[in-house]
């Protein structure tokens, strides 16, 4: 469990913070002592970047993705990192300021909440970023060079060009982009669905490349999209489609299943350029047809696609990721591009669109979402714990999009299950974050998602629960309405399930059902850093401990006539038959004793 600070650890944890990025930069000196030091200058994303590496390795392996942008030295870069690897300078790195249960899957480190000193620890490739946002100066770490995967190589400094385009009003965005002198488009979409193979089958006929993986985005007032790395990663074989590259020296170290990737630059330099005006957002739809074509899109298909991988991999996205790709997918019209069998024809496709936009614009449709706000709707994070849900998965996941809830981040967290949770799992036809753990009980499973969500609002869905017709609007629009408020808390309908039929039908009133359902409510991602995480010691009863810390820290909280939630008992449950010690309710009321005791505050412990 993770204990909410209070002021004065607050200020601890924000200084060890800035000790730790401290002794990070010191241990660069130590290794730039031992191995010396290179400087190069970029022009990255309207700014000058330099990049000092310790020693020769690590420049070799992740200089040449930025290779394109490389400038001439200057005195007063605006922002710089500094690189360096144990094994080249066998200088150690110090250790981590947490235990690795802090760390996350996307980087994050959870309670660092800094708003100086941003850190993410990412575990495949094992490397430390850290940065300043006061000096304008970050860190990275490796063990060793030679053991990076080939997207570190392919887009190295990922995490730290993240956080600095943040802070200067840009943001980097999984997405291709390709155009002409009319300017560009933005291909986005999850990996598979043809944005590398799009943006090189126009490269090979001649038009402009921007990146095939990650772009920055910028408005200046009108959107603007910079090369970030000029790399590009093909699947095995993919190669033999495009004539310009079939001969083109590749660097391929990695695995016969991984990708090829290909530096562009200097062989394509006339190419690959700094930047282009946006004009459209592209969404590629993979048809098995030779000729491709242009169709309407929607505004929150767009939205969803260029936020599913952004905001699953960059460490510390929150509002400022959201509200920049809602006012982004705004501002330029969306497309769907069906793209077909025959390659060399889409380059003309698109080619025809930047030439005259407004023909295809006035045929673009709206969807019952669009508005002229566009934070009109906040990302909503929803976490469900699942532990042999087999037959329940499907249906928890469709009640959630059935819910017509347009900014949603979904969240499965696979509690060791048994069963065939985990191919249903992977076998939905939906976008969402899929996460498996050895079993640890749900308090765990949720504290897993907790971590990870990038929504500003949370909500938890357990996977044999369902939710009422439009329960997310509703929770929205009262925590919007409310903005001191913490907590929305609905009410929880029973429901039995029939032995002769297999239905369920409601039981008793929600009005004397239990009383602290997780799943009723909506939660600020900020309540879990005052109150904490779910206490994973309890197997049951974890949330009437989290709701009685709440109520002891004063949590504002606002409960809702309405039911929220639909509890479906099916005799399967994991609270199915279990006495009062097994439900832990004296554990419970124990540690809520306990915590009173160590106040000094002993009034009225039953309540």
């Amino acid at each position: 469990m993770t204990i909410p600070g209070k002021s004065e650890y607050e200020i601890l944890k924000h200084y060890k913070q800035i000790h730790f990025f401290t002794q990070c930069y010191e241990k660069y000196q130590e290794a730039k002592e031992v191995s010396g030091e290179t400087r190069n200058f970029y022009r990255i994303g309207g700014s000058v970047i330099c990049v000092s590496f310790a020693g020769k390795i690590l420049e070799q392996m992740l200089g040449p993705a930025l290779a394109h942008l490389k400038i001439s030295e200057e005195k007063s870069p605006d922002f710089t990192i500094c690189a360096w690897d144990t094994e080249s300078t066998l200088v150690e790195m110090v250790p981590p300021p947490c235990n690795t249960a802090s760390f996350t899957d996307r980087g994050d480190i959870w309670g660092f909440n800094s708003t100086r000193i941003k850190t993410a620890f990412h575990w495949i490739e094992n490397s430390v970023n850290v940065m300043n946002l006061d000096t304008n100066t970050a860190v990275f770490w490796v063990k060793s060079a030679h053991s990076l995967p080939f997207w570190v190589q392919a887009s190295p400094f990922r995490t730290i060009f993240h956080w600095w385009m943040e802070k200067n009003g840009g943001q980097l965005l999984h997405a291709a982009a390709t155009g002409t002198n009319n300017g560009a488009i933005l291909i986005t979409g999850k990996g598979g669905v043809g944005k590398s193979t799009i943006a090189l089958a126009c490269l090979d006929m001649g038009m402009f490349y921007a990146g095939d993986d990650y772009v920055i985005v910028r408005f200046e007032p009108e959107p603007m999209v910079y090369s970030l790395y000029s790399s590009a990663k093909l699947n095995p074989g993919d190669k033999i489609k495009f004539k310009t590259l079939s001969g083109f020296e590749e660097k391929n170290t990695f695995a016969e299943n991984e990708k090829t990737v290909l530096f562009l630059y200097p062989d394509f330099q006339k190419q690959v350029v700094e930047k282009m005006p946006l004009k459209a957002i592209f969404l590629p739809k993979i048809i098995y047809q030779p000729d491709s074509r242009i169709v309407p899109g929607k505004f929150w298909e767009a939205q969803r696609a260029l936020s599913f991988t952004t905001m699953s991999q960059l460490p510390n996205v929150g509002l400022h990721t959201h509200d920049f790709i809602s006012k982004l997918t705004h501002s330029l019209p969306r497309f769907i591009l069906e793209s077909g069998t025959n390659l060399s024809e889409i380059h003309q496709i698109i080619r025809n669109f930047l030439s005259n936009p407004s023909n295809f614009t006035a045929h673009a449709t709206t969807d019952s979402h669009d508005a002229a706000n566009p934070q009109a709707r906040p990302l909503v994070s929803v976490v469900i714990p699942v532990f042999n849900g087999e037959r329940f998965i499907k249906e928890a996941v469709d009640n959630i999009l059935s819910q017509d809830y347009p900014a949603l981040e979904i969240i499965v967290v696979d509690d060791g299950s048994t069963d065939k949770s985990k191919e249903v799992i992977e076998g939905l036809q939906v976008d969402i974050r899929y996460f498996r753990q050895e079993n640890a009980g749900p308090a765990s499973a949720r504290n897993r998602g907790i971590k990870d969500v990038s929504g500003e609002f949370i909500a938890f869905l357990d996977v044999d629960d369902l939710w009422p017709a439009n329960t997310l609007n509703l929770l929205v629009d009262e925590m919007l309405q409310y903005p001191g408020i913490q907590v929305i808390r609905g009410n929880a309908q029973i429901m039995e399930e029939e032995k002769n039929s297999g239905k369920f039908v409601f039981t008793g009133s929600p009005e004397s059902a239990f009383q602290n359902y997780i799943g009723e409510s909506l939660y600020r991602r900020s309540v879990f850093d005052k109150v904490g995480l779910f206490d994973i010691t309890l197997r049951y009863g974890e949330d009437n401990d989290w709701y009685n810390r709440a109520y002891e820290l004063n949590i504002p909280m606002k409960r809702i006539e309405d039911v929220t939630l639909l509890v479906r008992r099916h005799g399967q449950n994991m609270t199915e038959g279990k006495n009062l010690v097994e439900l832990n309710k004296l554990r419970v009321f124990k540690k809520k004793l306990d915590r009173m005791r160590a106040s000094g505050n002993q009034e009225n412990p039953a309540t």
